[in-house]
């Protein structure tokens, strides 16, 4: 025994096993069933799924981002240059100016988004179905017995919606009546109004006010239900935008790809047609917008430059008349064209900082680059001054008038050649970007599909099946392998007996012999427990008695199965053969003879009956069987008896074998009670159902009683497992 345990703790040291990736693929393909339900329980999910889902389109449109063309004199035009640089906009700008929420809005509520009606479908299979049937047929389904419901070709078309200021949002219901006619109730049911298709329909809703509605279109059967929302605003801008894409390609090119995804081909053009009109609309009247300032701006100035001309002029004249004086010299030219000019530049770069403070502060780098250029402009027209000192008084005086004048009249007449080109700019605005391509939805939808979502479906019920099989095998603790009985716990394996589907529908067969060995004696299971037939005969010789006890850890290892089959394959063999159901508790083995429960072993126990009396002969020749009879309610007392050694001395010479059937060791003492008096003593191990706790409490309590066990049994080994490298036990299952 001490070797046994030195065996067994050298044994449980090595708790890392070598994975062997062939085992845990039969582990896999033995678990087909699993996976071919779990892959068409995901097929039928993934179906229901790719059908429920509604069908989702695009529009694509292409718009492209550039400079204005606007039509200002060129002085203009360079005025604005030298204050803000290049007209052309970033493109990533645009785009995000067109997903804005002004823009974005604009289209709400142009397209009157925030007004969602919908047919109301049954529950879970309602939206497939008439989805289904407005695909592949013109008229819808009428289910008396399910009104209300859609069932495929209705709609509804509520254009307008108009409620209290206060009031954010709100939930109706729509019933379509006869005639084109409808009826809107509130959601606890109450009416609001009656309306028909095409005139504006007024109404007063419970809690809410005052309200109206257009229905464009209806169809559907009287009596069907569309639910009618009325969403917030910001609500609607945010479900609008997140549909909108817009991706500058090529890239650096100035167009911009936009696509909008809708639940048809219509709505996501008319969405994407909108939105692009209101970024247009939006950026034309930006623009006006800026021109009308300018605008106002120079008819400003205009009248006062033109009463600072007409008072030069009439300076001018009134000194030629005074003092004679009609032409300047050479050199008095001279200066007067330099001055003249940079009265102009002065004049200019004024005007041009006046405008730019109406948009920009004194701090801004525009204003700044203005007020240092004028601050420039004015020293050099001070250094000229100076050289007028030089010149006599008269002339000097006749050159600031007619300096005077002309300065203005330039101004003038540049303002007002401004303010014309400017009126026409206004008319002309076009904005920054125009539409290359309107929206554009082809009939095919990008979503869902179907086709992948199936395949996903299938695929995910594979894999959870696999996870599932691979997770039960990690987890589980069953002796599944007959090699482990002997490394792990000692034991020589007498016989490894395969799984019998014949016997284990043997219960359905009551009041007829129920004996394999009998009834099936070609299959693989009785040739196996034939081999334990032959092992026993060596076990025996160094007996000194002709008992044998067959046990199990746990109910329901097939010991009783082990047990009646390797008496009748004795019997066979000529040996006379006693077989005993040594469970007095729960013994069932005369349902597997056809036999009556007693009287039997209880009563030859207990003394109220001879043993010879209560032996049954079976159907099996050279076989008897002593049934458990009453049961007791003291079981162990009645092993202890001396009534039982009394039997054995008179079986000893009536018969070869005999074999106790005995209950499981770890349920009750019984088991070691009578392997005290046998021979040899064998555990029946069952694959996929003993575990290897079980096992080894089994053998650690025969050996606490210093009982010997001579081996075991390996019993329901599945040989069409693959688990195993690929059946490696296939043998078994040879027939010669």
């Amino acid at each position: 025994m001490a070797a046994t345990d030195e065996r067994r703790d050298a044994n449980a040291a090595d708790d890392e096993k070598e994975i062997d990736i062939r085992e845990y693929i039969g582990i896999v393909l033995d678990g087909w069933p699993w996976i071919l339900a779990f892959a068409i329980l995901g097929l039928i999910v993934a179906t229901y799924f790719a059908w429920k889902t509604p069908p989702v389109y695009q529009a694509t449109s292409l718009m492209r981002v550039e400079q204005s063309q606007n039509m200002a004199p060129q002085a203009f035009m360079e005025q604005q240059a030298a204050a803000r640089g290049s007209a052309i906009k970033a493109v990533t700008a645009e785009a995000a100016v067109i997903r804005s929420r002004s823009v974005v809005g604009d289209a709400v509520d142009d397209l009157h988004l925030r007004v969602r009606a919908a047919p109301e479908y049954f529950p879970v299979i309602g939206e497939p179905v008439a989805r289904f049937v407005t695909a592949n047929f013109k008229n819808g389904l009428n289910v008396p017995f399910l009104g209300g419901y859609a069932w495929g070709n209705e709609s509804v078309n509520v254009t307008r919606m108009e409620l209290p200021d206060a009031v954010n949002s709100a939930s109706f219901q729509l019933v379509a009546n006869e005639d084109n006619r409808f009826t809107l109730l509130t959601r606890s049911g109450e009416q609001v109004l009656q309306g028909e298709v095409g005139t504006t329909a007024s109404g007063r809703a419970p809690g809410i006010g005052p309200m109206k509605i257009f229905v464009e279109g209806l169809r559907a059967n009287p009596g069907t239900h569309f639910n009618v929302r009325y969403v917030p605003r910001p609500a609607a801008i945010g479900g609008l935008q997140s549909k909108l894409t817009i991706v500058e390609q090529p890239p650096a090119s100035g167009l911009l790809n936009l696509t909008l995804k809708g639940s048809s081909p219509a709505e996501a053009e008319r969405q994407l047609d909108s939105v692009m009109t209101a970024y247009i609309q939006q950026n034309v009247e930006k623009q006006s917008e800026q021109a009308q300032r300018r605008l106002d701006f120079l008819k400003q100035q205009l009248p006062e430059l033109k009463e600072e001309r007409d008072l030069a002029e009439t300076k001018l004249r009134d000194y030629q008349t005074e003092s004679g004086t009609l032409d300047l010299s050479a050199e008095a030219n001279s200066v007067f064209q330099r001055l003249t000019n940079i009265d102009q530049q002065i004049a200019q770069t004024e005007l041009q900082r006046q405008e730019l403070l109406q948009e920009f502060t004194q701090q801004a780098p525009q204003v700044q680059a203005a007020n240092e250029k004028r601050a420039s402009l004015v020293r050099q027209r001070n250094e000229l001054q100076e050289q007028l000192k030089t010149l006599p008084k008269a002339e000097s005086q006749l050159l600031q008038l007619r300096r005077e004048v002309e300065v203005n009249n330039q101004l003038y007449t540049q303002l007002l050649n401004t303010s014309q080109g400017l009126e026409i700019t206004k008319a002309g605005i076009t904005g920054v970007s125009h539409i290359v391509d309107s929206a554009y939805a082809s009939g095919g939808k990008i979503a869902p599909k179907r086709g992948l979502w199936l395949m996903i479906g299938i695929i995910g019920g594979i894999v959870a099946a696999i996870l599932l099989i691979l997770t039960r095998a990690l987890l589980r603790v069953t002796v599944d392998d007959p090699n482990e009985i002997e490394s792990q716990y000692g034991l020589p394996v007498y016989a490894t007996v395969p799984f019998s589907s014949w016997e284990a529908g043997s219960a359905n067969r009551k009041g007829q012999l129920n004996l394999l060995a009998i009834n099936r004696p070609d299959d693989p299971t009785i040739e196996s427990i034939r081999s334990l037939r032959t092992s026993l005969q060596f076990a025996m010789i160094e007996g000194d008695t002709k008992f044998i006890a067959i046990t199990g850890p746990t109910p329901g290892c097939g010991k009783s199965f082990i047990a009646a089959n390797t008496a009748a394959l004795i019997a066979q063999a000529g040996a006379r053969v006693l077989l005993v159901d040594g469970d007095l508790r729960r013994g069932q083995l005369f349902r597997a003879f056809g036999l009556e429960r007693g009287p039997g072993f209880s009563e030859v126990l207990s003394g109220d009956m001879t043993v010879d009396g209560a032996i049954q002969k079976s159907e099996v020749e050279n076989l008897d069987v002593l049934t458990t009879g009453k049961r007791p309610p003291n079981p162990a007392e009645l092993l202890i008896s001396r009534h039982f050694d009394e039997m054995k001395t008179k079986l000893e010479s009536k018969y070869d074998y005999v074999l106790f059937d005995l209950p499981p060791v770890l349920n009750v003492t019984d088991a070691n009670i009578v392997a005290n008096h046998v021979a040899a003593t064998f555990l029946v191990v069952r694959s996929e159902h003993s575990t290897g706790h079980e096992v080894d409490q089994a053998v650690r309590r025969m050996h606490r009683d210093d009982l010997k066990l001579t081996g075991a049994i390996f019993n329901g080994l599945r040989i069409d497992r693959r688990r195993y490298g690929y059946s490696k036990y296939g043998y078994y299952a040879y027939q010669y």
